[in-house]
């Protein structure tokens, strides 16, 4: 997995998206994360990838796009 990839799956889980995801489904989330990511947020992965570093700019897109992509994801939520 390259590295920005990385950075975004490790960004969701400190960031508190992943607190609320049911741990049996925490690899789905990966898959349908990564897939989401590259199909409408290529600019983000670009730009985290030609920086090496997730700028403040970034970061403010990548949350956008988890709080858009979580709950619409169809995985499982912890009780």
């Amino acid at each position: 997995m390259p590295a920005e990839e990385q950075a975004c799956v490790v960004y969701a889980g400190v960031r508190g998206f992943l607190d609320k995801v049911a741990t049996s489904d925490i690899a789905t989330f990966e898959k349908k994360f990564l897939d989401h990511l590259r199909a409408r947020y290529q600019h983000i992965l670009r730009d985290i990838s030609e920086k090496g570093e997730i700028t403040p700019a970034v970061d403010d897109q990548l949350k956008a796009c988890l709080e858009e992509f979580v709950p619409s994801a169809g995985l499982q939520m912890k009780g």
